[in-house]
């Protein structure tokens, strides 16, 4: 019995994030209120109480189980792999891979994060530092990863931050503008962001003037 209630618990308060979540990215977290959740749960506010101390903590939990699995699927991307290139196009394809699999949930998710002033509002100064130390993690793996292939000389990148966040920001915001009935699957659109993240690497140096007109 206290298996079974576990386990009910758990579905529910997987169900009040999720609805949360979708309220957060179509209303914005301040304009969503504790009874706009539970109305859309099918509780009462007393019995989403029950789950969570505060809309804070379903914003955080939310953020912080998304970010954890997102990472630990990232890692095991790269350590597939030994060259910089092999990782660069892997992580790139596990990237827009986790973004078109779970795309409302990536897209509730961009409407929070990317806004720093709504995300410094929703969470506490503890919370929102956890939060941004689970963001950079990413951020740094891409930049560990262009940094290792420019020291070896796969790269050819005059600015490895800006490779670094262009790598980032195509795979993040194809949430955005995928469309499932579209011409490309969601994983064709994974594997041209790898072969796109591996192309900028290796021809970032701009043809001098002689190169342009021989």
């Amino acid at each position: 019995m206290n298996d079974q209630r576990k386990t009910s618990d758990q579905e529910m308060k997987a169900t009040i994030i999720t609805e949360a979540a979708a309220l957060f990215s179509e209303r914005g977290y301040g304009r969503t209120k504790v009874v706009d959740i539970a109305r859309a749960v099918g509780i009462t506010p007393p019995s989403l109480y029950w789950h969570f101390a505060s809309k804070e903590e379903i914003l955080f939990e939310y953020l912080h189980s998304g970010l954890v699995e997102f990472n630990q699927r990232m890692q095991q991307a790269v350590d597939a792999h030994d060259s910089p290139t092999d990782r660069l196009r892997a992580v790139a394809v596990a990237h827009t891979r986790a973004q078109l699999e779970f795309r409302d949930q990536a897209k509730a998710v961009l409407s929070v994060t990317h806004s720093a002033t709504q995300l410094s509002a929703g969470l506490s100064a503890e919370r929102l530092e956890q939060i941004r130390t689970l963001i950079r993690e990413h951020i740094d793996r891409v930049r560990d990863i262009v940094a290792a292939g420019t020291a070896s000389g796969e790269f050819d990148a005059p600015d490895g931050i800006v490779l670094a966040f262009a790598v980032l920001n195509i795979c993040e915001y194809s949430a955005l503008w995928f469309q499932s009935d579209g011409d490309s699957s969601a994983e064709d659109v994974a594997q041209h962001h790898g072969e796109l993240a591996v192309r900028m690497a290796v021809s970032g140096r701009a043809p001098t003037p002689r190169e342009r007109h021989p």
